[in-house]
């Protein structure tokens, strides 16, 4: 499995879908009313996460969501500046 951050957000039913990778199965676990982490079900590393009603939770925060992960971002390849 890749390590690419994949991002999709379905305007219709307002949900963001964020994953790594491209799991094919996932365990879940729900966090708080809005969010449900995905994880590998063999080595249980997180995989992804889903955030529902993904427009109506700004709002509702009035600003960030917090999530119970750190992200290590690296670049793919290297840019010129």
């Amino acid at each position: 499995m890749n390590n690419n951050l994949k991002m999709f957000y379905d305007q219709e039913a307002d949900v963001l879908y964020v994953t790594k990778g491209h799991p094919k199965y996932t365990d879940y676990v729900e966090y708080g009313d809005n969010v449900i982490l995905r994880f590998h079900p063999g080595t249980k590393d997180l995989v992804g996460f889903t955030i529902t009603d993904f427009s109506m939770s700004f709002k509702k925060h009035d600003s960030d969501i917090q999530l119970p992960f750190r992200v290590n971002f690296e670049m793919e390849k290297e840019l010129a500046f």
